[in-house]
Order: C-alpha cells, then structure tokens, then sequence
C-alpha cells in the first residue's frame, strides 16, 4: 500500500510538471502579445497601444469577426480577441477557449455620401442608388445595417456586401460605391466632412456591443493590457472616437 502511494504522488507529480511545461511553453521569452482585432477597431487599438507603451511588443491581426473566430477555433496563437459582438466572445467562453470576457465598446453607425450632404433621415430614405454594407452573414455592423433598412422600411436598395466593416468604407471611400452604412468611427478617424453624414439613433438597430476575450494560453500581459483599458487615457481614445463605452469596472 505504501509503495502504491508513493507511486500515485510521483504520477501526480509529474504530471503537474508536465502542464506547467506545457503552458510555460505556450509564451516562449521575446514573443510578441498577438491581438485580434475586428476590422472596425483597428485604427482606435493602434492609438491605444501607442499610449499604453512606445515600446510594447504587440502585434495586430485585422479582419472579420467570424474569420478571427474561426481562427481561434482552429488553434490561432493570439492572446486577445477584440470582437465587433459579442456573440462570439460568449461562445469561446463557453467552450472555455478564454479566462476572461468583457465588454469594451459599444459601435455606431453612419450613412454616408462623399459626394453629397447626409444630415437626417431623409438623407437615407430617399437615397435610391446602390449602398455598401458590411455582409451581415459575419459581420456585426452588417446586421445592425440591415435592421436599420427594415426599421425605416427601405426595401428597394442594391446591397453591397464588404467582406468586413473596412472593406464596406473603402468601396465608398474609393468611389466604387456612392454610399454606404459604415462604422462611425472609421469617419471620425479618417477626417470626413460633418456634412456628409449622418449618425444612425441608437434606437433604430440592437446594441452594436463589442466584446473581447483573453484567450486562455495567453501570455501574462495580456491582462495588463485590458486593465489599461478602463484607464482615463483610454477611455478618452474611444470616446472620441466614436464608441459609447460601458460603465468603469
């Protein structure tokens, strides 16, 4: 019985050595913290990481929420997922891809014509030409885009879905397409007219919640990072750049 003992410690033992190993391995020493992030957040989380640290060895990974979701359920290394919902942060919760989840920023929408004033409601529901929106089979702001079409009872536009809520900007932006639904802080940070755009009411589509997860091999400072979020600096980048924000934690 004692030798059995004995033997039962040592395999415990070493099978605790064998996960700290493991995990330790996950974040070898000189790697950089490898952020997700949704196409609609990128430019506001390159100011933030420039006002966490000059010098922080960070890398960002742009794209679709449901393409970066689907890279993380196939074994994606990143640390943190900022996602435009929250839909998938939930669902990579529940299947314990991450140690923690939160709420970072509420999106809005914007109609938009380069070409032309777009300053109420009329500005879209007499619009009868062709408009961009982000494909809202992946992407959080091309479901909000579609809700507000059928909130205002608009059936009779030509969609044209972009792959992501950066992909929709552009065709506008580049005169592909002549207007567009697209996030408003892509406008606020690319210095577009006042006047040529108009804020969707926050009441005219569900709540554009966006949510992040720290992945559960992240590295350490992963934590760190999201703690800077709550900070007065931070807070401030994403209020003026046209995000609502939750309540401080």
């Amino acid at each position: 019985m004692i030798i059995s003992s004995v033997w039962a410690n040592a395999v415990r033992l070493c099978t605790r050595l064998i996960l700290c190993l493991f995990l330790t391995s996950t974040v070898s020493a000189g790697e950089p913290l490898r952020i997700a992030v949704a196409a609609n957040f990128k430019p506001v989380l390159e100011q933030l990481v420039a006002a966490y640290d000059d010098d922080a060895d960070i890398t960002l990974s742009p794209g679709s929420t449901g393409a970066l979701y689907a890279q993380i359920q196939n074994g994606a290394p990143f640390d943190i997922f900022f996602a435009a919902d929250k839909q998938r942060p939930e669902r990579l919760d529940s299947a314990r891809f991450s140690r923690k989840r939160q709420t970072y920023a509420f999106g809005r929408l914007a109609f938009w014509q380069p070409m032309n004033q777009a300053t109420n409601t009329s500005s879209l529901t007499s619009y009868r030409s062709s408009i961009a929106i982000a494909n809202p089979r992946h992407a959080p702001y091309g479901i909000a885009a579609t809700e507000v079409l059928t909130h205002l009872g608009i059936k009779d536009l030509r969609l044209i879905n972009g792959s992501n809520i950066a992909q929709t900007y552009t065709f506008v932006h580049t005169g592909n397409v002549p207007a567009g639904l697209v996030a408003l802080s892509q406008l606020i940070m690319t210095g577009e007219k006042k006047e040529t755009y108009w804020i969707i009411p926050d009441d005219y589509h569900n709540a554009i919640e966006q949510q992040l997860v720290i992945l559960e091999t992240a590295d350490k400072r992963a934590e760190q990072f999201v703690a800077f979020l709550d900070t007065t600096r931070a807070r401030s980048i994403m209020i003026d750049a046209g995000y609502r924000l939750p309540e401080p934690r």
